[in-house]
């Protein structure tokens, strides 16, 4: 028979089990242990992937980083015209970030047919994939192509093989923004008013980037795209003398708009130049086809305008 000592044990035991379960049954718990504080997310050390790449990132909106390497060591011509490096001849970075320190790439480069497949290697070799080849212009001089790449992960990584790519190029290096060229008058206003976008000068060219209408994903990462990495359509133009413009750049569509838009811009004497997709994990499916002319600002502005009313573009 247990002594009392015991007896009053048991007794006691069985309070305390009593009283926690009709704590936990009405829906109190016991007090929280002590525990570390809470740790900052961890974030991207743009600074960092500056050094790798060799120049500043510059902050945009929408959270991308970028960086652009003009191709002023070419003159490059199209059709007699000689071209700025405003228009998209040159080699560009853009970064956003994805989770933790890892950050999605994509970007392009402006290469000779020499340049092209040792630069294609380097940056396979970084893990870099690649995701297009083609034209934007159809007669330039000297002969060029465009590269598209995307890059997933460790974005210092990335620019360090970035880097060492565009080392297999002529492209100047400069850690400095060049001087901007001298180029004739062109009223800007009256392209914003047309387009219904506000645009910015780069590089001697005149440049609108106009929003898709609808979310485009990165299905690697599950990331929507930012409208400057390729969720836009560009239109580029460069002024030219006796009031004239060059236009060049591309329109982003998915498969049901690219066939209005091409009768759009042929009923406004805009020829296209290819057809062709930029990227490889995206959702919807994009399309970007390039076009060229060279005419009046204001009916050459009001075409593209014809065209993205025909891709139901705001």
């Amino acid at each position: 028979m247990p002594d009392r000592t015991s007896t009053l044990r048991i007794v006691c035991a069985r309070g305390v089990a009593f009283v926690l379960g009709a704590l936990l049954a009405s829906g109190c718990s016991a007090p929280p242990s002590p525990s570390a504080p809470a740790r900052p997310a961890a974030q991207v050390d743009w600074t960092a992937v500056g050094h790798a790449l060799g120049t500043d990132l510059k902050t945009e909106q929408g959270g991308v980083h970028t960086a652009d390497f003009p191709r002023t060591d070419l003159a490059i011509t199209n059709d007699n015209v000689r071209l700025m490096p405003g228009m998209e001849l040159g080699s560009e970075a853009m970064f956003t970030p994805t989770s933790g320190t890892d950050a999605l790439l994509i970007g392009e480069f402006t290469v000779t047919s020499q340049e092209l497949n040792p630069v294609i290697s380097r940056l396979q070799t970084g893990g870099i994939e690649i995701s297009a080849v083609h034209k934007h212009l159809p007669n330039e001089n000297p002969r060029l192509w465009w590269l598209h790449y995307t890059g997933y992960g460790d974005p210092v990584r990335n620019a360090a093989t970035l880097r060492g790519a565009l080392q297999l190029t002529g492209t100047p290096l400069l850690l400095a923004e060049p001087a901007p060229p001298a180029s004739p008058p062109l009223d800007t206003a009256a392209l914003d008013r047309i387009i219904r976008h506000p645009g910015a000068r780069e590089d001697g060219a005149y440049q609108i980037h106009v929003p898709l209408n609808r979310p485009i994903s990165d299905t690697t990462t599950g990331v929507t795209l930012p409208y400057l990495m390729e969720a836009s359509t560009l239109l580029m133009f460069q002024p030219l003398d006796g009031g004239k413009v060059a236009i060049n750049g591309d329109f982003a569509m998915t498969a049901d708009q690219i066939n209005p838009v091409i009768s759009a811009l042929h009923d406004h004497s805009i020829d296209i130049v290819s057809l062709h997709s930029h990227l490889t994990h995206e959702q919807p499916r994009l399309f970007y086809m390039h076009f060229w002319s060279v005419g009046d600002p204001a009916a050459l502005a009001g075409g593209l305008r014809a065209a993205l009313d025909a891709a139901h573009t705001d």
